[in-house]
């Protein structure tokens, strides 16, 4: 039985009590293909208010793990909030929304995701390659970001930090830090702040914050 609703900002979600149990697959090497993933890590949503969006996910037992603040405003820009003590199983990014950013599956090593572009490059799918390889300086985690052939964004992702001590204090990011986007310094494309997916019957509108990060020319 399932509980179908939408958070304050419209974003659908589904709550269910219990599924059947299936046998575990991670050592069923053979079954693996291309990139290798293992399971789904996290969602990234656009949201034209992230401090209402934080608010609600506090409410229903989320942390803040690490947040990006406009300084003018004091408002939120981004933040990343967990429950299964990773960095984030839901993040915000601010702009037009509600819409999700990106899905993010989580992969063994660094070297699967190099593996996945050299199998992207030769395979005729090098113009889906949208941003990385690369290293947050959020999450610390490495990264790719790819479109799939119905342009949603995928996050391919390893090799990020626990969050399970419960004294963990959120970490705050400057918005024109450099080495926020990316440790090594590199900006983000400037698709990766304005294309997304529209959720269906749900209607995105403007965000009041207009604070811009740091955007590759």
């Amino acid at each position: 039985r399932t509980l179908l609703t939408a958070d304050n900002i419209g974003i659908p979600l589904e709550f269910y009590h219990k599924m059947d149990r299936l046998p575990s697959l991670h050592q069923k090497f053979a079954l693996y293909r291309g990139v290798k993933p293992l399971r789904i890590d996290h969602f990234n949503c656009f949201s034209p208010d992230v401090d209402t969006s934080v608010a609600f996910y506090n409410e229903i037992g989320f942390r803040v793990t690490e947040y990006t603040e406009d300084e003018a405003s004091g408002k939120l820009w981004a933040a990343w909030m967990h429950r299964k003590g990773g960095v984030h199983d839901m993040a915000f990014t601010n702009g037009r929304g509600p819409r999700m950013h990106h899905i993010a599956f989580w992969v063994p090593t660094p070297l699967n995701i190099i593996d996945l572009l050299d199998l992207m490059a030769t395979t005729g799918y090098v113009s889906n390659i949208e941003r990385g390889p690369g290293r947050h300086g959020i999450s610390n985690a490495f990264f790719l970001y790819i479109l799939d052939p119905d342009g949603h964004r995928i996050e391919i992702y390893c090799s990020d930090y626990q969050t399970v001590d419960p004294d963990h204090e959120p970490i705050k990011w400057d918005l024109k830090d450099p080495q926020r986007q990316t440790l090594w310094g590199a900006a983000a494309p400037k698709s990766w702040f304005e294309h997304g997916t529209e959720f269906t019957q749900v209607a995105p509108r403007d965000s009041a914050l207009n604070a811009t990060p740091i955007i590759a020319p």
